[in-house]
């Protein structure tokens, strides 16, 4: 198996689980300086890419050739070849560390949300056995957290699972999706739908709640017409200003779990609501016009120009 140091806790620990209950060091290689195809399949997840997933079976898609694999030298791992650096290491069992240890801060990294992530009192011990890199200056690679770069790679397996999942079960309705940077890549998702007649109506808000139950880290859902480019926030805020009345428009679902680097969720934030950390109303913006009123929502159009070419001159 290859283990990669920026998947999530979810399917690295649980591997981890399963070396700790023998008591055995598991080994591990972290793969720094790699191609975007490699970066952009690590970021997927379950149910997309459920455990036992190869992610990079997803950048060798992307390459449109499989991704080189090589052994290591200390351990008993593979690495991913042509990476700047190969770290050979061994998560070592039952051994724990303060996350803070050199700054005693109680605080630890910048994550995708926008603030700095709490540090944690027992974090597991990596033992370094071999570090390889390219022979000639090798590139010492990063993303920085919470930059545009990381909470776009961030969006993009959560987008194409939602609308993976909302196309199978309600087909051609929903066109696009599109994760922001406002919401760090996972709490928000904007949802192009489109209405074809009047038993459609409703379906917007179908496909939100099939969103929210999938992804519990996902916390507010705009649903726009397709008419709208979700890509641009303008249009999608003059959706929320020209297309949506907030006592008629606004769906919350209280006391859902999501994503608990938020640090709106916590029991002192919505006392009796939040019991503990990580829960979250989820909120659904339908900012879609209703389908019998569509013609008193016609955008303004500018007249086309078919004779273009003679202004070229």
């Amino acid at each position: 198996m290859l283990l990669k140091v920026i998947a999530g806790p979810s399917c690295v620990g649980r591997f981890h689980k399963q070396f700790e209950a023998i008591n055995q060091p598991m080994p591990i290689t972290i793969n720094i300086g790699l191609d975007p195809a490699i970066a952009i399949g690590t970021t997927f997840e379950p149910p997309t890419t459920p455990l036992g997933y190869n992610e990079l079976w997803i950048a060798g898609a992307l390459r449109q050739e499989p991704v080189q694999l090589v052994d290591g030298v200390a351990v008993n791992e593979v690495g991913i070849a042509r990476a700047e650096f190969v770290i050979e290491a061994e998560i070592l069992p039952n051994q724990t560390m303060q996350e803070d240890i050199n700054t005693h801060t109680g605080k630890a990294m910048p994550e995708f949300p926008g603030y700095t992530g709490d540090a944690n009192p027992a974090v597991n011990i990596v033992k370094v056995k071999a570090v390889t890199h390219r022979k000639d200056r090798p590139i010492m690679q990063t993303t920085i957290g919470p930059s545009e770069e990381h909470v776009s790679m961030a969006g993009i397996p959560t987008e194409a699972s939602i609308l993976g999942l909302v196309d199978k079960a309600i087909p051609g309705k929903v066109v696009n999706v599109y994760n922001p940077p406002a919401g760090g890549g996972k709490l928000m998702t904007i949802m192009q739908i489109r209405k074809e007649n009047e038993a459609d109506e409703g379906i917007q808000r179908q496909a939100a709640i099939l969103a929210l139950s999938a992804f519990k880290e996902l916390k507010t859902v705009i649903l726009v017409d397709d008419d709208v480019d979700i890509f641009d926030m303008n249009d999608v805020m003059w959706t929320l200003n020209t297309r949506f009345q907030g006592d008629k428009d606004v769906i919350v679902i209280p006391g859902m779990r999501n994503h608990p680097l938020d640090p709106s969720e916590l029991p002192e934030y919505n006392p009796g609501v939040i019991r503990f950390r990580g829960m979250s109303a989820k909120t659904i913006l339908d900012g879609t016009v209703p389908f019998d009123m569509k013609d008193h929502f016609i955008r303004a159009k500018f007249k086309e120009v078919t004779d273009w070419e003679k202004y070229l001159d």
